[in-house]
């Protein structure tokens, strides 16, 4: 894989890694709030050309693997691409030999000779507020939800818009009652389905030290860096396929990058410039704007 994406990959799961305790030289200039399952999901992925990396983050999951939401694992890594998915179960497999979590049976597990370090996240972090949401209300639909509802401010929500974090419709209907008999939520009844809106928004922001935060929709933010990262092997390949998966990449990729705010990729129909290659570039500015700020 080419080092100008994923050497910059790299740099950015170094700095999501580093606001959950591991140790490491690069900082977020203004991380967001971290979507622990799919950082776990992704992680092993992206980690297999820096071992360091992928020992630490190994060990991060070992230590503190009771913060981890499985349905929400389970959920997602449904969802994802062939090589993610392959790397991940390998991963989990290794991780189901040092400790018990609940998205792998223990049939599964492969032992390992890795080495194990204590890592404990400050939960005060600013990016850690799906984390604290979780200490208070527990690891499940109840704390996610909150959450949700927290990124979409005062925005009316319906009920599907929270099956999306990983949840069943039971599950998110049964939280949603509750939160509106408490008095945290308010429903409104528009068309044929019920939506929901935060009543007590800032209150709940400062509880969670959530007012200034900066969300991120993760599941974009990996879709669009994993398309780039399989975009790389094609580099080598003759100028026709090149244009043909440059542009395949582009459209996959258009709506996330979109979704995130980030300027619009390159056209793959210019015949006097590189394709690839500048879809590429385009990529890894994007992601050192997230890791640098600029």
């Amino acid at each position: 894989m080419s080092e100008s994406v994923v050497s910059t990959v790299h740099d950015m799961l170094w700095g999501v890694w580093h606001e959950l305790g591991v140790p490491g030289t690069v900082r977020l200039r203004n991380p967001w709030i971290i979507d622990l399952e799919l950082l776990v999901i992704y992680t092993p992925f992206f980690a297999s050309g820096d071992p360091r990396l992928d020992e630490m983050a190994f060990s991060w999951c070992v230590c503190n693997h009771a913060m981890i939401g499985a349905r929400r694992v389970r959920a997602f890594a449904a969802e994802v691409p062939e090589e993610v998915s392959k790397a991940f179960w390998m991963w989990s497999a290794e991780l189901r030999s040092q400790v018990r979590i609940n998205w792998i049976d223990a049939r599964q597990a492969v032992a390992t000779a890795r080495h194990v370090r204590r890592l404990t996240p400050d939960l005060s972090r600013p990016a850690l507020t799906q984390l604290r949401a979780r200490a208070v209300f527990g690891v499940g639909a109840r704390a996610d939800i909150i959450c949700a509802l927290l990124h979409g401010e005062n925005e009316w929500l319906r009920a599907r818009d929270f099956m999306e974090e990983g949840y069943s419709k039971n599950a998110v209907a049964s939280v949603l009652t509750d939160l509106t008999r408490a008095g945290l939520v308010s429903s409104s009844r528009r068309g044929n389905a019920d939506r929901y809106n935060s009543s007590a928004t800032p209150e709940l922001s400062d509880f969670l030290g959530a007012r200034d935060a900066r969300w991120l929709s993760w599941k974009d933010l990996f879709h669009v860096i994993t398309v780039l990262t399989l975009l790389e092997r094609h580099q080598a390949k003759s100028e026709p396929v090149r244009r043909v998966e440059a542009s395949r990449a582009r459209r996959d990729i258009l709506t996330s990058s979109v979704a995130l705010g980030w300027s619009e990729p390159p056209p793959a129909n210019d015949l006097s410039t590189d394709p690839l290659g500048s879809l590429l570039l385009w990529g890894k500015e994007q992601i050192e704007t997230c890791v640098h700020g600029r």
